[in-house]
């Protein structure tokens, strides 16, 4: 579980990243709260004004456990002067994006 959160967060990242390279400036704004389940919640925004916001939390599986459910979504204003957001969430059923600028549906099916 904590590598599909890995790897949902490493694809959000890179989504933001502009296509020209990538940029190293450090985040002007950074908010992060973990509990002890491993549930959490973080906030950051970018001196470009990316801003990315994501939160995991425990959700019953069909199997009597628990799932972590993560949602979030990540804005930035395009080299084209228009602002583009997109929302992202992945749980049991896969993982799932969604933004006016993407083709629909977007969807990566479950593992």
């Amino acid at each position: 579980m904590k590598t599909f959160v890995v790897l949902s967060c490493l694809v959000a990242v890179a989504l933001c990243a502009p296509h020209s390279g990538l940029r190293e400036l450090p985040a002007v704004r950074h908010e992060e709260v973990h509990d002890e389940y491993g549930q959490y919640a973080l906030r950051y925004i970018t001196a470009e004004n990316t801003v990315v916001s994501e939160r995991g939390r425990l959700i019953p599986s069909p199997n009597g456990g628990h799932v972590l459910e993560i949602e979030g979504q990540y804005q930035f204003i395009g080299d084209d002067g228009q602002l583009y957001v997109t929302k992202y969430r992945g749980g049991p059923d896969g993982f799932h994006v969604d933004g006016a600028h993407l083709p629909d549906p977007v969807a990566i099916p479950a593992l």
